[in-house]
């Protein structure tokens, strides 16, 4: 029941689908050290080499069983996290860990080494994530701030999942184990996070504080995937075109539910979305609106 309910939201938190057969260009980083390790960091960073500007799709190779996405601010940046989430199973020494991409450059940039997901963006400098008992033990669970280029710090103890931006500035997260409170809401400042909304069993976050930075639809511009087809809808005229066709990334445990879903950047330009193919696990990135 547990796992159930923590892997439900992972169907709209993240993005999803495939990179198209040809125009992608597969960037893979090389080794540059950065100071930006965490606890359980194991080695160096690794930072792909600039490429040119993104004019078709790009693509790079993600470790874990569901990644988990944000848009920075500035809509040219995509936090994701590297993690085999919640099942306590142990990650590869330098595999699990949260990444910046750059989808104008290409450029890769490992940000946290360890344990962590669903990274969420405060301004556009620093991250918040949370990491739960499963991944952290009962010592290191808690909600992580990460200014980027330094150290991540354990800023509150408490059972973290799903975090989520907030419209105010804040994070917003799910309780679940140990705590079970239901969605909780947090300032960066107060020592206790203050409960909003649901249950227990209440994984949907609250649209009213919610600062959406995987969203589905930016102005009349809705993003789906539909079977191996990545769709962009117009929502004033009702006209759809497919943008993205390959296999899609499907949750499959404990049982198939489907594809994680694509999303928008959040000035509409670019879809996200993930693909596995071939026993690789792919993000990828395409423009919208290339000349």
């Amino acid at each position: 029941m547990r796992h159930a309910l923590l892997l439900a939201p992972l169907l709209v938190a993240a993005c999803s689908a495939a990179p198209q057969a040809g125009g992608t260009t597969i960037a893979e980083p090389t080794t540059v050290l950065l100071p930006g390790a965490t606890p359980g960091a194991t080695g160096p960073t690794e930072v792909a080499g600039p490429l040119p500007a993104a004019r078709s799709d790009l693509a790079w190779t993600i470790f874990g069983d569901t990644p988990t996405v944000a848009w920075a601010p500035d809509g040219v940046r995509l936090a994701i996290a590297n993690q085999v989430n919640y099942l306590n199973t142990p990650a590869p020494a330098g595999e699990a860990g949260i990444d910046v991409m750059h989808v104008e450059t290409g450029k890769r940039t490992r940000v946290h080494e360890g344990p962590g997901y669903h990274p969420a963006w405060i301004g556009n400098d620093r991250l918040a994530f949370g990491c739960s008992t499963y991944e952290c033990d009962d010592a290191g669970e808690g909600l992580y701030l990460l200014d980027l280029g330094k150290h991540a710090r354990l800023a509150l103890k408490h059972g973290v999942y799903h975090t989520r931006a907030s419209k105010d500035g804040g994070v917003i997260f799910f309780s679940g184990f140990p705590d079970d409170e239901g969605w909780m809401s947090w300032d960066l400042r107060s020592p206790k996070a203050k409960r909003i909304a649901g249950s227990e069993d209440s994984w949907k976050p609250p649209a009213a504080p919610l600062a959406d930075q995987c969203p589905s639809k930016v102005g009349e511009r809705r993003v789906e995937q539909r079977g191996d087809q990545v769709f962009v809808i117009d929502t004033g005229t009702g006209a759809r075109r497919a943008v993205v066709t390959a296999p899609p990334w499907n949750l499959a445990w404990p049982e198939d539910k489907g594809a994680i879903q694509p999303c928008l950047s959040p000035d509409g330009r670019f879809v996200v979305y993930f693909s596995q193919r071939g026993g690789t696990s792919l993000v990828g990135v395409h423009p919208l609106d290339a000349p």
